[in-house]
């Protein structure tokens, strides 16, 4: 059984031709713009299939970093017919690598066909290509 709580660091997130990027910093109430955003991106991409999903994923990415992380942007964007959402974290405890609660981990691997990270100077860039 798997009890690394990270996922494991992808080399590269998917390359998107065309993405749409949200700044999540100074939002009050930065989970449900997220959820509005992907939504909206996913029938603009002619994607709404996977649009329920994707909200879901944002909102696990979001929220299942816990304390001493800070998302700062959120990107959407389509790769082979997938709606790929990525989440830029910022690490202000001193971590170089994502934590992710065994519930989040759970949840994105059974909403996406593929998820992983890179780290990023400070934080890490997380990503799920959700079929």
């Amino acid at each position: 059984m798997d009890t690394d709580p990270t996922p494991a660091p992808a080399s590269r997130p998917p390359v998107l031709p065309h993405v749409l990027r949200l700044d999540l910093l100074g939002d009050d109430e930065p989970l449900r713009q997220a959820r509005r955003f992907v939504r909206l991106q996913a029938e603009q991409l002619g994607l709404e299939d996977a649009a329920d999903d994707a909200v879901q994923v944002t909102a696990e990415l979001l929220g299942g970093l816990g304390a001493g992380s800070s998302p700062t942007v959120l990107r959407v964007g389509e790769a082979a017919g997938a709606l790929v959402v990525g989440v830029d974290v910022r690490f202000a405890d001193g971590r170089t690598r994502p934590v992710l609660s065994g519930h989040t981990r759970d949840l994105l691997r059974q909403l996406s066909g593929e998820t992983g990270w890179s780290p990023t100077d400070g934080g890490a860039q997380l990503w799920c290509r959700v079929p």
